[in-house]
């Protein structure tokens, strides 16, 4: 069972005992020390990790910057990501009810980085990290995230024009429309389509973004 932990991760061990370390939470007092050691140093990765991965691929403010911060990194994400590793069914506790809550799950998620990182470096605990939260990263895409306004300020903070965006066509049937529209700023200008001039206008800031953060 082990193993199939190790696939999902995308990290096979060197060294199997430093993930089972990472398993056997501090319930039981005679594992505590190791436990807690791993965890207070995946915790310290996992920010890291997810502070360089916004920084490289989202061109927004501090406050921004901050807010998604807490967000990937919160024990509720944590947990999340323990759930979807099944490590609720790998964990060893001093009782089963510990096994479903939640500061318990996202304090053994950080131990496992932890593990992670001791066993193999920051490059492999990246990658397991970047693999493991991207459900994370999309869901805070859709639900938090807001392009149009996150381009807005980056817009008014480097050139102090607005971003302008026109629709190019409204194609499909009266019930079932696609609009495509053009977000610009500058000479930079990117098209995206949509199934309201809403959701295409998002898009099309989110691609406009990305085309101004990699110049």
């Amino acid at each position: 069972m082990i193993e199939a932990l190790e696939e999902k991760l995308g990290h096979s061990f060197r060294n199997i005992s430093l993930l089972k370390s990472a398993l056997h939470h501090s319930s039981i007092k005679r594992y505590a020390l190791q436990f807690e050691r791993l965890e207070f140093l995946g915790d310290r990765i996992l920010g890291t990790v997810i502070a360089e991965f916004i920084f490289d691929k989202f061109n927004v403010e501090e406050g921004t910057m901050a807010k998604m911060f807490s967000a990937f990194v919160c024990a509720d994400s944590c947990k999340q990501v323990a759930l979807k590793l099944g490590l609720d069914k790998h964990l060893v506790t001093a009782g089963n009810h510990l096994r479903t809550n939640e500061t318990v799950l996202a304090d053994t998620m950080e131990s496992v980085l932890g593990a992670v990182f001791i066993d193999g470096g920051y490059d492999p605990a990246k990658a397991v990290i970047i693999r493991c939260w991207n459900d994370i990263f999309s869901c805070y895409d859709d639900v938090n995230y807001d392009p149009k306004t996150t381009l807005q300020e980056v817009c008014q903070r480097e050139t102090g024009v607005a971003p302008q965006y026109e629709i190019i066509s409204v194609t499909g049937q009266d019930h079932s429309p696609t609009f495509t529209v053009s977000a610009s700023i500058g000479s930079e200008r990117v098209t995206a389509s949509g199934s309201s001039r809403k959701k295409a206008e998002t898009l099309a800031a989110k691609l406009l973004l990305q085309k101004l953060s990699d110049r």
